[in-house]
This record gives structure tokens, C-alpha cells and sequence, in this order.
């Protein structure tokens, strides 16, 4: 019988210190597999998840898949959906701009674009609903029951069709027993944070949940020795509220939340200048701090001033033969956000982004019941979101635009219609046949752009089929081995920043992707081992890429990709007390054919590190007095990632690795706990993005150390 636990069996951490190799880490898992692996402690267990649109065990799901419980991303320290990338191998994450408008790689595959009308090839969901837009993926992350990656192309089972993955957040929903929870967190730079939730039966078949999470930091980590002044507050605020409605065979889920976030937007570092204009060198000159990243001469004082709110309403029918699940949302978002991009006393690009954005999206689904001998799934999705832009480029002091302003102003509406189904047919006891197929139909609208400068009206149709074929082998007791074919597509769309002549407004192409990938699932050493892994081959045609072309930087299509990798997760618990987990992910990226003279054969994606590797250990033990003490050490590397298909020397960051710590003590029954952590312990300075825009060469700092106490207290 599966069960559900409080623990993830994908994403793999390990028992290592901050110097150790991931080669070293493989030795070491060999070993444990040869010998003390046989150590006494109960097995693991398994997590249900949903990763395929019914509840199964993971260790059953035929698809690549990083699972976290609320558990693992409190003990992380997880508080914003960007930060599970530290410990899922082959997924990289950084804001676009600043400190806000997270960007998702997955095994090297993104959109390198900062401007909000683009579609990101990673779909991001919560509870089901698909999240349009990067600005609207800086939410924040509570009240969370898991989160599941999944890694390759997913259209034959989610909403919108998406070409290298899905992430899903899924909240904690109401339930008919009561419970409540209340976490205080204090920490350095002035930080305080407050999340909450309470839920419970509210009458006859009825329940409900409330939650909540605020978050402030009062100092921030940039210095401007300008005017002497500290930036870098944070002040961000989420809620959500369900009522549940539950008869013999019809549940009825309405949610309904909102958040704000008013923080300061972080100074970027002046890396170079590229453009070989004596204005270049006058900018980079005008910053009088050499070698700290967190200080500099700036003359404005960018913020954010973003608001959001949504509804959303999940029915579910039990029939007979079948089940049905309707999902409808509807979401709105008011956003601003502004950037000094220079950060130096001139302005070569104080820059003010602001949107509205509005979406609705229903989707019908139906599902066969599980355990037969043919599962099958087909729905419906329809999706319309419409987007207003208004963007000011300062670009006074800058090498290439000197002294102009820029207007950006533009209206985007996109409708998408799709249809789907998802089959895993039994062939025999040990053969298992997996065919998908979607046909969709996008249509995208574009009227603005630059003003005096390039305004288009333009619209763009495209209908595409897709699909995915697979078989899967148990190999007895608790392995299967599994093998898949998907084509995957993304639409194409319009370039949503400015630009000088109204051809360069002209739409890029739609992107496709044929993936081919190899995999295994295990439990070994009578439950007490688990090693999953999967090794995969894409063949991209027309790859959506941001890049600096020809002095102008806009999206562009590159004709030809191929990206090579694998992945393996481990989780070893030897007594009850340990747990270790790793993970380790590589990849080969090449560019093998493109006709645009800054992107050459041969480069690399950007976003794709060859090398990522996590791990992690946690210990406990009694102290008496029904109380205990539970210890925690993670950490994860980086390999050298280029942030550019362009190949720039200059946008470059370096290999790096990160530690994370936690100690926490309480009763044995977690009525309360309270735990003191740190992040980043190795006060590890580096780059979370490097941006070129052909004239200047600047990087997004990411947080340096930070330590605190938290308190968690709950009843039930």
C-alpha cells in the first residue's frame, strides 16, 4: 500500500563537506551499496504524487521527477519558488531582472529574456493553474503540501504545452481535522518573517484553510557609497484562502488569493564595457568600488511594486467508470519594477517596467480509474491571458543610445486551445505502453512597440501536433527501467523590448523539440537504498533564443541544437536517525547550426552548467525528556555557466558551491520547534545572472551569508 510521508524520494542531497567532489560522492555510494548499506533501520518509504494527473508512487512514474514535501522545503529554508533549484540536479533558476521575474532552466533549456511578454519553455503551475508570465513567478512559498519538477517536454498532460518541463506547486488543502501552525523567523540584515495557517471542518461536509506568510528585511546588502545610504529591503506579503465542499461522490475546491511585494530591486555590478566607445570606459570609470559586489556609486533607488490576486475553482466528479475535473482560474497581476543597470552615478539605463496582466484558463479533464489495464486520460484546455505594457528606457549616458528615451508600449493577447490525452496500456505483467498525443492552437496579438520608432500591429497563428510514445519494463521487486520518445513545441510570439525599424518587430518562429530518454527507478538493500536515474538526447529545431545580433539584441531563432545528459538521485538511510541524499546532473549543449553571426556552432546554451551536484545529510537523536535535536547540512555546486548562447567571455560566471545548515530542537511529538540556520555559510559572492546589452556587461549579485532562528509551534 503506498503511503505518504514526509520525506522526498527524487531530489537527492548527500553526506559531504563544502570541498567535496561529485566523483568522490559516487565511490562513496558504491560503497554503501557493497557493504554498510546493510545496517538496521526501517526502509523507505514511498511519496504519492500527482505528476501525471492521478496519485501514484513515484518510484511508479515513468518520467524524470524531483519531489519535495512541505517538510523538505521548510527544513531547506525554501521560501521563494526559484530557490528548490539548489537541490534538483539539471534545474537552474535566476531573476531577470534584479530581484524579481524568476527565469527556469531545465537540463539547459530557457529563455533568456527579461522582457514579460515572453512564454518560458518551462511551465510553472500552482495547484494545477498554469502561471503565464515570469513576473508573476516570484511568489512566495508557504503553507506548501509539495512541489514536483518534472523534466522533459509534459503537453500530453498539463494545460499549456511546454518543451523542457513542468514545476508544480501544490498547497496544503482543507481537510475534516483541525490543525494550525505559526512560524516566526528572525535573522541578520534586520529580517523578520511571520507564516500562518489554520484549517479545519467549518460544518457539515465542509472544511476550510487559511494561510499566510510576510516576510521583511529591514537592511539590505547593497551600499551606496554615493550617498552613504543601505538598499535592499525586502517587504513582500501572501495569503490564501479554501473552502472545501465534499458529498458521496462530488468535491467542490474554491480558492482565492493574493500577494504584494513593495521591496527594494537589487543594484546590479558593472562587469565591462563591451562597446569599445570612450562612453563605455567613461561609465565603467564612474564606479569608484573595485572587487565588492554588494557596493557602488548608484544614482537612483530601484524598487519593486508588484500586486497580485486570483481565484480559482477545482470540481471533481466520481463516476461509475470514470472520473472528471474541472478547473477554472482566473488571475491579475499590477507590476513595476525599476533598474538602475549601469549602478553607477550616470544614467545609461534607469529603466521602469510596468504591466497589467489578466488571465483565464479552464481545463476539463478525464480519468479512467488506476489499476486497470488501460489508464487513460483525455482533456480539454483553453487559456486566454492579455498583457499591457508601458515601459521607460533612460538611456542619457549610455555608449550606444546617448541621450536618448525610450517608450516600449504595447498590448499582447494570446488564446490557446488544446486537446489531449495521456494512455499507459498493459501489454503484460511486465510491459507497460505509454502513448500521448495533443494538438494545439495558439493565436497571439501584438499592437505597439516602440514608440517613434518601430509600432506594429501584427497577429500570429499557430496549430501543431504533439505527442509522446514510451515503454516501461518492471524488473522485478521494487526496479522498473523505462524508455521515451516526446515532441515538444512552443509557440512563437513577438519581441517585447525595444527596438529601432519595425522589421525587427517581426515574430519569431515556434520552437520543437524531439526528446529521446533512457531511464531506471530502484529500491535496493531491502528498501534502505534508492537510486533513480535517467539519461536523455534533445534535437532542437529553431530554438527560441534572447541574444545581442548585429549591435541589437532581441529573441531570434537558432536552427539547430543538440543537448546531450543524465542525471542520478540517491537516498540512503542507514539507522532511522540518517539520512543522506545526492543527486548529480550533467550536461553537453551545442549549437550545430545557426545563420545569426553572433550565435557560432558550437557554443553552449545558456543557463546549462555542464556539471550540478547536491547533497545532503540530516541526523537525529534523543535528549531526553521526550524531546530531541535534528541536524542538517546541505549543499550544492555549480560548474561553470555561461548566461549567453552568444558564447561572451564577459557573461561568465565561474563554478561555485553553496552551503546551507540547520539545527533545530524540540518534542519528540513537533508540537514546537526551534532551530537556528545559516545560508550561503561560505559567504560565497557570485553572479545569479550576467547580462550583456552589447555596450555594457553587468551582474545580478545573489545573497551573500545570512544566519537566524526560527521558531515553528503547531496544534492539532
Amino acid at each position: 500500500m503506498v503511503k505518504r510521508i514526509n520525506h522526498s524520494i527524487c531530489h537527492i542531497k548527500g553526506a559531504t563537506g563544502v570541498k567535496f567532489e561529485p566523483r568522490t560522492f559516487l565511490i562513496v555510494v558504491a560503497c554503501g551499496i557493497s557493504g554498510s548499506v546493510l545496517a538496521q533501520s526501517g526502509a523507505i518509504e514511498e511519496i504519492v504524487v500527482t505528476a501525471q494527473k492521478r496519485e501514484q508512487s513515484l518510484q511508479d512514474v515513468s518520467v524524470a521527477v524531483t519531489a519535495f514535501t512541505g517538510e523538505d522545503i521548510a527544513e531547506q529554508g525554501i521560501t521563494q519558488a526559484k530557490d528548490i533549484a539548489a537541490q534538483t540536479p539539471n534545474l537552474l533558476t535566476k531573476n531577470a531582472v534584479g530581484n524579481t521575474a524568476p527565469i527556469f532552466s531545465i537540463r539547459g533549456l530557457s529563455l533568456n529574456d527579461f522582457a514579460t511578454n515572453g512564454t518560458q519553455p518551462v511551465g510553472v503551475y500552482v495547484d494545477e493553474v498554469y502561471l503565464v508570465n515570469n513576473s508573476q513567478l516570484s511568489f512566495q512559498v508557504f503553507d506548501i503540501e509539495r512541489v514536483e519538477a518534472l523534466k522533459g517536454p509534459q503537453g500530453t498532460l498539463y494545460g499549456r504545452n511546454t518543451t523542457a518541463g513542468a514545476v508544480n506547486f501544490i498547497s496544503r488543502q482543507p481537510t475534516d481535522d483541525f490543525d494550525a501552525e505559526v512560524t516566526l523567523t528572525a535573522g541578520d540584515y534586520q529580517a523578520f518573517g511571520i507564516a500562518g495557517a489554520v484549517g479545519g471542518p467549518l460544518g457539515e461536509n465542509l472544511s476550510g484553510r487559511f494561510s499566510f506568510a510576510s516576510e521583511s528585511q529591514g537592511e539590505g546588502f547593497f551600499t551606496n557609497t554615493a550617498s552613504g545610504e543601505n538598499h535592499g529591503a525586502v517587504d513582500r506579503l501572501g495569503w490564501r484562502g479554501q473552502l472545501r465542499w465534499d458529498a458521496e461522490d462530488t468535491s467542490v475546491l474554491l480558492k482565492v488569493h493574493g500577494g504584494r511585494d513593495g521591496s527594494d530591486n537589487w543594484f546590479y555590478s558593472l562587469l565591462a564595457n563591451e562597446s569599445g566607445l570612450p562612453e563605455g570606459d567613461l561609465i565603467v570609470a564612474a564606479d569608484p568600488v573595485d572587487g565588492d559586489i554588494y557596493r557602488g556609486a548608484f544614482n537612483s533607488s530601484p524598487k519593486i511594486d508588484n500586486s497580485a490576486s486570483g481565484a480559482a475553482l477545482t470540481v471533481d466528479w466520481d463516476l461509475e467508470n470514470f472520473s472528471i475535473r474541472s478547473i477554472s482560474s482566473f488571475e491579475a497581476m499590477d507590476y513595476a519594477r525599476q533598474e538602475d543597470f549601469d549602478s553607477t552615478v550616470l544614467s545609461a539605463g534607469n529603466n521602469d517596467y510596468t504591466g497589467d496582466l489578466t488571465t483565464y484558463s479552464q481545463e476539463l479533464r478525464f480519468t479512467s480509474p488506476a489499476g486497470g489495464g488501460w489508464d487513460w486520460i483525455v482533456g480539454a484546455f483553453y487559456g486566454v491571458d492579455e498583457l499591457d505594457e508601458a515601459d521607460i528606457f533612460d538611456e542619457t549616458d549610455h555608449p550606444f543610445f546617448l541621450d536618448l528615451v525610450l517608450d516600449e508600449v504595447y498590448n499582447q493577447e494570446t488564446a490557446s486551445l488544446a486537446l489531449y490525452t495521456h494512455n499507459d496500456i498493459v501489454l503484460a505483467d511486465e510491459w507497460t505502453l505509454t502513448v500521448g498525443a495533443r494538438i494545439t492552437d495558439e493565436e497571439r496579438s501584438f499592437r505597439g512597440g516602440t514608440l517613434g520608432f518601430a509600432e506594429v500591429d501584427s497577429t500570429v497563428n499557430y496549430s501543431e501536433i504533439t505527442g509522446r510514445l514510451g515503454i516501461e519494463r518492471s524488473l522485478g521487486g521494487a526496479a522498473m527501467a523505462y524508455a521515451s520518445y516526446s515532441r515538444g513545441y512552443k509557440t512563437g510570439g513577438f519581441t517585447g523590448f525595444f527596438v529601432f525599424v519595425p522589421e525587427e518587430k517581426d515574430p519569431y518562429n515556434p520552437e520543437f523539440i524531439d526528446s529521446y530518454e533512457v531511464g531506471f527507478k530502484s529500491d535496493l538493500a531491502d528498501g534502505l537504498l534508492r537510486l533513480n536515474g535517467a539519461a536523455f538526447y534533445y534535437d532542437y529545431e529553431d530554438l527560441q533564443a534572447f541574444a545581442g545580433v548585429g549591435g541589437f539584441f532581441r529573441i531570434f531563432n537558432v536552427e539547430s541544437v543538440q543537448v546531450t545528459g543524465a542525471e542520478l538521485d540517491a537516498w540512503w538511510v542507514p539507522t532511522e536517525s540518517l539520512d543522506i541524499r545526492a543527486g548529480v546532473g550533467l550536461l553537453d549543449t551545442e549549437v550545430t547550426e545557426s545563420s545569426l553571426p553572433d550565435v557560432a556552432v558550437g557554443n553552449r546554451l545558456g543557463n546549462a552548467p555542464e556539471v550540478q551536484f547536491n547533497t545532503s545529510l540530516a541526523y537525529e537523536w534523543p535528549i531526553g525528556n521526550g524531546n530531541r535535536v535534528r541536524a542538517m547540512f546541505a549543499a550544492s555546486y555549480q560548474g561553470d555557466v555561461n548566461y549567453s548562447i552568444t558564447g561572451n567571455p564577459n557573461q561568465v560566471q565561474d563554478a561555485y558551491w553553496l552551503a546551507n545548515a540547520r539545527v533545530g530542537f524540540g518534542p519528540d511529538d513537533g508540537r514546537w520547534t526551534v532551530s537556528v540556520w545559516g545560508k550561503n555559510l561560505g559567504d560565497e559572492a557570485y553572479f545569479g545572472e550576467i547580462f550583456s546589452d552589447g555596450a555594457l556587461a553587468v551582474g545580478f549579485p545573489a545573497a551573500p551569508r545570512t544566519v537566524g532562528l526560527t521558531a515553528n509551534f503547531r496544534w492539532e
